[in-house]
Parts: structure tokens; C-alpha cells; sequence
């Protein structure tokens, strides 16, 4: 195996958020020796770094940096705020191609992989709100990282939008508690809103058709198809990893291998061979998915095992049963005495 395709494989981020996490670190006064603390990296990754740069080195920064200063959260904000499109490379150029902001949140959805492969973008739409949802792999990023982010998305949207008089107003979702002295007075463009189910973007649906005026076509069809192209380069170990996470956010728990493939836009066919490739199957991603999920529903003893079936999408307790026997050694029943005990 040739090490670029090693590389490949290690859930990754671009060395452009390094880049602007360097510099913003330092135009806060943090030192380079403290963004590196707790890390295998030497200070001269700092000075060039790798065009993908391990997710986990990325993250130890990110929180070294957050951590140094006054109010870590004023600091996420302001990092987000700063995110500007020009910082995502291509898919940054891409999505300034675009007519409005439905063909926008699909862009993104369909390469922000090409940023980040261990995280990916799902768009949901209702009557009131499109959701632009982070599926994570690491919930070490639900602290700082995943609320830059979906900062990041609010302000680059209505900035796309900045020339018309706007009705409502973004709203971010954060799964996670709200924080001590969070500083809610650099928020009034958007709302936050914590302890929700989802890290997500919620953008008024009145928004999405608004047209907006694309910038250099051309280049960005260029764009377009270099972001292409780097997501058919992608690991088939960075695929398994998010159907895992993409399951996990499915109301459905029957999703079928056409409509995940549609997700990652590719092929049944070429999801297949790609699993294969890593020795395993769509149908046994889909069942480990819903086995582990059974075994957090059985440590609730209010949930009978009946329920737990119906909800996972078995056909009947019996079939779960032996499935779920398969997978743990046990029987459902024995493993909630043997868990609750």
C-alpha cells in the first residue's frame, strides 16, 4: 500500500483550517509551543503544513487554543465569524458558483467531505426550516469545533444573501449543555440554542430559492469537478465510517442501499465493491447499527424487548432475539439481567 493512500485512510482535515487556526491563534497572543502541546507534532508542521493534516492533531490544537484564552467561546465564535468561503478551497470556490442557496447546502452536502472525510453534511428539508446537519464521528468536536462550523455556515449564507432585507433568522442547535459565561452579546445575527438533538443549522426555507448572483462560473465548474474528484479518491475506510454515522441520524432505521448510496453519490454497485474492499457488507453495517442501539434501549427497563424489536425495524421479537444472541452471546433478556443487575 503506498503511503499516500495511508494517508487517505486517517480521518483528515485540510491544511487550510491549520493555516487559519495558526494565524488566529497568534493574532491572539498563543504561542506556537502551546497550540502543539499534548501532540506528536514539531513546530515545524506549523510552518508548512501537509495538505491533510490528522484529524486528532487538529483537535488537540483546536482545544489547546480555546483553552488559553480568556473566554474560549468568544474565541469560537470569532473563529467561525472568520471562516470565510475563500478558506474552504475548492468546495469555497464551488459554492460560489452557485444560483442560490438550495443548490448551496447541496454542494456542500455532497463534497464537505473533501474538507474533513470524518465528517459529513446531511440537508433536511420541512415546511418551515432547511436543516444543515453534522454527522460526527467525534463527539470531542461537539465543544468548540462543530459551533465554529455551523457559525461559519451563518454567516457565509447570509452573506451570499447580503443584498436582500431578510425575514427570520438562522438558528444553530448544539447538543451539548450551555456553558458558564457564554456570550450570548456576540449572537444577535443568529440563535444558539443548546441541549437540541442535533448539531445542526436551521436556515428559513423562504431563503433557499432566493437567487443569488454567482461569481466566475467557469472557475467554479473547474471547481466542482476537482472536488469531484477528490471524493472519488476517498479511502473506502473513510465510506464504512459514514454510513455508521449516517445511520445513526436516520428517523428510518430501514434505509436501503440505493438511498445510502444516493447519499455519498455514488452507485449501489460501487458502494458494494467498496465495502468489500474493507470486508464487510451494507447489510452488516445496518445490522451491527441497530444491535448496538438495541443494547443502549436494554439498559432502559421501562423499554420492553418487543419495543426495542418494533423500534430497530425487526420483524418480530423472535428475530431480534436471535440476532441480537448472534452479535453478543446473549439473549436480550439475559443481557439486560446481567447489565441492570
Amino acid at each position: 500500500m503506498s503511503l499516500n493512500i495511508k494517508i487517505r485512510q486517517m480521518p483528515f482535515v485540510s491544511r487550510d483550517y491549520l493555516v487559519y487556526l495558526r494565524d488566529f491563534a497568534f493574532s491572539k497572543g498563543v504561542p506556537a509551543k502551546t497550540l502543539i502541546s499534548n501532540t506528536d507534532a514539531e513546530l515545524s508542521m506549523l510552518l508548512d503544513p501537509p495538505e491533510q493534516v490528522s484529524e486528532a492533531t487538529f483537535r488537540v490544537m483546536g482545544s489547546n487554543f480555546f483553552d488559553a484564552i480568556d473566554n474560549a467561546y468568544e474565541g469560537v465564535l470569532e473563529f467561525g465569524k472568520g471562516m470565510h468561503l475563500s478558506l474552504h478551497g475548492p468546495l469555497g470556490m464551488a459554492i460560489q458558483g452557485a444560483t442560490c442557496l438550495q443548490e448551496v447546502a447541496n454542494l456542500a452536502r455532497k463534497f464537505f467531505q473533501t474538507r474533513a472525510n470524518f465528517r459529513a453534511l446531511d440537508v433536511i428539508d420541512d415546511a418551515d426550516f432547511c436543516q444543515i446537519r453534522l454527522l460526527e464521528q467525534s463527539t470531542d468536536y461537539n465543544q468548540y469545533f462543530s459551533l465554529s462550523t455551523l457559525v461559519s455556515f451563518a454567516y457565509v449564507l447570509t452573506d451570499l444573501l447580503h443584498h436582500y432585507s431578510l425575514k427570520g433568522e438562522c438558528i444553530i442547535h448544539q447538543t451539548s449543555e450551555e456553558p458558564d459565561n457564554f456570550p450570548w452579546h456576540l449572537t444577535d445575527e443568529y440563535q444558539i440554542k443548546f441541549n437540541q438533538e442535533y448539531n445542526q443549522l436551521l436556515i428559513p426555507e423562504s431563503w433557499m430559492i432566493l437567487p443569488i448572483n454567482p461569481l466566475d462560473p467557469e472557475l467554479a465548474k473547474i471547481a466542482k469537478q476537482q472536488c469531484e474528484q477528490t471524493m472519488a479518491d476517498l479511502s473506502p475506510l473513510d465510506l464504512s465510517d459514514q454510513i455508521r454515522e449516517h445511520f445513526k441520524v436516520f428517523q428510518n432505521k430501514n434505509v436501503g442501499l440505493k438511498e445510502m448510496a444516493s447519499r455519498f453519490n455514488i452507485s449501489s454497485s460501487t458502494l458494494q465493491r467498496r465495502l468489500r474492499e474493507l470486508k464487510t457488507t451494507f447489510q452488516a453495517i445496518k445490522l451491527e447499527t441497530r444491535l448496538n442501539e438495541a443494547q443502549k434501549l436494554l439498559l432502559e427497563d421501562h423499554i420492553t424487548i418487543e419495543k426495542i424489536a418494533e423500534h430497530l425495524d425487526f420483524s418480530d421479537a423472535s428475530s431480534f432475539t436471535k440476532s441480537f444472541k448472534n452479535y453478543t452471546g446473549y439473549t436480550p433478556s439475559v443481557y439486560r439481567t446481567k447489565h441492570l443487575s
